[in-house]
């Protein structure tokens, strides 16, 4: 059975390299027009200072829960 050998390395692996910075680009797009977008209509409805606990909540809770569904975070919880 022949196995194929891994190639390691940029240069062999551009392709894969090249996708996972465009898709981290891409998310990285999205969260700042969330806060973008969300803090100046809530700016405008509310005010300014409605928009800027918002935008802190906001904030405060995608930081929990990307921390809480980390893999290495659930383990190290299950481990204390």
């Amino acid at each position: 059975m022949n196995v194929p050998s891994i190639k390691l390395g940029l240069k062999e692996n551009i392709g894969q390299f090249s996708l996972l910075v465009l898709i981290n680009a891409f998310v990285g797009a999205m969260v700042g027009l969330e806060r973008t977008i969300t803090s100046g209509v809530i700016a405008d409805i509310y005010g300014i200072h409605s928009a800027i606990w918002s935008i802190a909540f906001l904030t405060f809770f995608s930081g929990l829960v990307t921390a809480m569904r980390q893999e290495e975070t659930r383990i190290k919880r299950l481990l204390a």
